[in-house]
C-alpha cells in the first residue's frame, strides 16, 4: 500500500463493518461498540505500510480482539448481568454455550481458514472476491473454507451432542 495515513487506512473500511464483526462474536452492543474502537484505535498505531489489504486487516484484529474479549470475560465470569437482557435463563445459557462453542472452534483454526469462514459466512463474498482481498488463488480460498467448516464441526458436534444428553 506504500505507506498511506490512518484517514485512507480507515476510508477504505466501514466502521460499520468492523462493528458487524465484532457484534456477531460478542453478542452485545457496548462491547462490540467497544472492540469497534478499540480497532480503530490500534489502526492509528499500526505502520501502515505493512498492510496489503485493510479490510482483511481489519477483519483479523476485529475477530482476534473478540476473541480475546470473550476470554477475559470467561475468566472473570463477568457477563453473568447479561441475564436481564434476555426474558429466559435457559435461552441465555443456551446462546452462551453455543458461543463458546462456535469460539472454542474459531480459535482452532489457523488465521487464515478463520479469515476465510469470516468473510465468506458473515461478509457474504464470493470465492474470488475473497482470493482477490487475500492474494492467494480461489482454489486455495476453497480448501480453506472446506477445512474451516471441518474444524467448525467438532466443536458444534460435541455441542449438539451435550445438549442432547441433558434432555
Amino acid at each position: 500500500m506504500g505507506g498511506i495515513g490512518f484517514r485512507q487506512l480507515t476510508q477504505k473500511i466501514d466502521r460499520n463493518q468492523i462493528y458487524s464483526w465484532a457484534y456477531r462474536i460478542l453478542q452485545n452492543h457496548h462491547d462490540a461498540m467497544d472492540a469497534t474502537q478499540e480497532v480503530l484505535l490500534r489502526a492509528t498505531r499500526k505502520n501502515d505500510s505493512d498492510i496489503e489489504n485493510p479490510k482483511a486487516w481489519f477483519r483479523r484484529i476485529t475477530i482476534n480482539l473478540c476473541i480475546d474479549t470473550l476470554r477475559k470475560r470467561e475468566k472473570t465470569e463477568e457477563y453473568s448481568w447479561r441475564q436481564i437482557e434476555t426474558p429466559s435463563p435457559q435461552n441465555n445459557a443456551y446462546r452462551n454455550e453455543l458461543r463458546d462453542a462456535v469460539v472454542k472452534g474459531l480459535e482452532s483454526l489457523s488465521e487464515k481458514q478463520r479469515s476465510v469462514l469470516i468473510a465468506k459466512v458473515y461478509d457474504q463474498d464470493t470465492f474470488a472476491d475473497i482470493a482477490d482481498s487475500m492474494g492467494i488463488s480461489p482454489s486455495s480460498v476453497k480448501t480453506h473454507y472446506l477445512r474451516a467448516l471441518q474444524g467448525l464441526r467438532g466443536p458444534l458436534l460435541q455441542h449438539a451432542e451435550f445438549r442432547r444428553s441433558e434432555k
